[in-house]
This record gives structure tokens, C-alpha cells and sequence, in this order.
């Protein structure tokens, strides 16, 4: 179940992630060029009315903090992942602790 969370949640970050830098290039640079005239700056005028500039930037604010979030929790993912895992292979059947005693009681001798 868990490798499922982190494999949706790792397709969203990506397309999130995608989502954002959209975003940033439709931005209107300070000296009124770059890319957000040609991705459409004056349709995004004609939607928004003259405030397009700060729904842009509030939007990007936004998707930007649901990317760190969802980063985060990947990362919890990882790590509680890692941890079932270290876990798993740390317990030992009685068979394989008395096989280890007696591999040690060996070589002591």
C-alpha cells in the first residue's frame, strides 16, 4: 500500500512540479518581455482583468507550497520505508540466532 502512496504521490510532485514552472514562465518579467507575452501575457489580461499579474503570483505562491508539502511527504515515505525495511531485516528467527552463537563460539576457540 505504501509503494502505491509513493508512486502516485511521486507522478503528482512531477506534474505539480511542471505545473509550477508553467506558471513562472507566464509571468510578466520587470521590463515587460520574456515569456510571459509570448505564453499568452495579454490573453491572461483579458481573463483576469488588470490583476492578472498578481493572480499569477498568488497561484504560483500556492502551487509552490503544495509542491514543498507534497515533497515532504514523499520524503516521510521514503523514510518510514527505509525504516520497515531495516526493521524486517534486523529480526532473526531462534534458528539464525542460535547459528550465529555457535559461529562465534567458534571462532573464539
Amino acid at each position: 500500500m505504501l509503494t502505491f502512496f509513493t508512486v502516485i504521490l511521486s507522478v503528482a510532485l512531477i506534474l505539480v512540479g511542471l505545473f509550477a514552472i508553467l506558471l513562472v514562465l507566464m509571468q510578466k518579467s520587470p521590463e515587460g518581455g520574456g515569456f510571459g507575452s509570448s505564453l499568452g501575457g495579454s490573453a491572461m489580461e483579458s481573463v483576469f482583468g488588470g490583476d492578472a499579474g498578481d493572480v499569477l503570483v498568488r497561484t504560483t505562491a500556492k502551487v509552490v507550497a503544495i509542491f514543498f508539502v507534497m515533497a515532504l511527504l514523499l520524503s516521510l515515505c521514503y523514510v518510514h520505508r527505509a525504516k520497515m525495511r531495516d526493521r524486517r531485516s534486523s529480526v532473526r528467527l531462534p534458528e539464525q540466532i542460535v547459528a550465529v552463537q555457535r559461529e562465534t563460539a567458534g571462532a573464539e576457540k
